[in-house]
């Protein structure tokens, strides 16, 4: 299954620019104002909440819901039955999609929610030392296209492995961390068959957020062409 609404604001916005909202300096409101316009969604992980508080999300997704892409990074990993109920609840908080683990199995359970966010199973990391994710790849991939997850997690870090999730799984919708302060060139992800690219202090940490969003669009939509 096609992550549907994803692919649909990034046509009707002409971006494919995820805002990582994990260091931020100052309140979240106010950057993702500065960005809205040249992002598709924001991602809010862990960091997010125990800076800002579930509050703080609740604003951004009253605000920008209509607009973005509201996507939950907890990294879900726990027996079948606590991922299928922090599915559950991840979508009834107002998230559009959600990134979980592959390895401890069964995801199958929690795309079988009812009224859940689309998921997206993490199937290798941004660094170098992830090399046991790394070692078991295929394996990931096989149990991603087992459950029927509406897209994957590659790292722009790893463009041998987003060539290999994309033949893998042609129909997925790819997202790619690891660009700018990580060392991926932003555009480099999508030029190897990555969908979105997930950019975080590249614009968070910049002395003008706005003005590094609209470059981070503009880097990424001329590997379209």
């Amino acid at each position: 299954m096609r992550a549907s609404r994803i692919l649909r604001l990034a046509e009707e916005k002409g971006t494919r620019v995820l805002v990582a909202l994990d260091f931020l300096s100052f309140e979240p409101l106010r950057l993702v104002e500065e960005v809205e316009e040249y992002v598709v969604g924001a991602k809010v992980g862990i960091p997010f909440v125990l800076r800002w508080g579930l509050e703080a999300f609740a604003e951004l997704r009253d605000r920008f819901g209509d607009s973005l892409y509201m996507l939950c990074d907890f990294k879900l990993a726990d027996i079948p039955e606590v991922v299928a109920e922090e599915v559950r609840l991840i979508g009834e908080l107002g998230f559009d999609g959600a990134i979980l683990h592959l390895y401890p199995g069964g995801a199958e359970r929690a795309a079988r929610v009812d009224r859940r966010p689309e998921l997206f199973g993490l199937l290798s990391m941004t660094h170098a030392e992830s090399r046991l994710l790394d070692l078991h790849f295929e394996e990931l991939v096989e149990m991603a296209r087992a459950a029927g997850l509406e897209g994957c997690v590659v790292p722009a870090t790893k463009p041998h492995l987003i060539r290999e999730a994309r033949g893998r799984l042609p129909h997925a919708v790819l997202l790619s961390p690891g660009v700018g302060a990580q060392g991926a060139p932003i555009g480099s992800a999508v030029a190897v068959g990555a969908d979105f690219e997930i950019v975080g202090r590249a614009i968070t940490s910049s002395p003008d957020p706005r003005s590094a969003a609209r470059a981070a669009r503009e880097a990424i939509n001329r590997q379209l062409k």
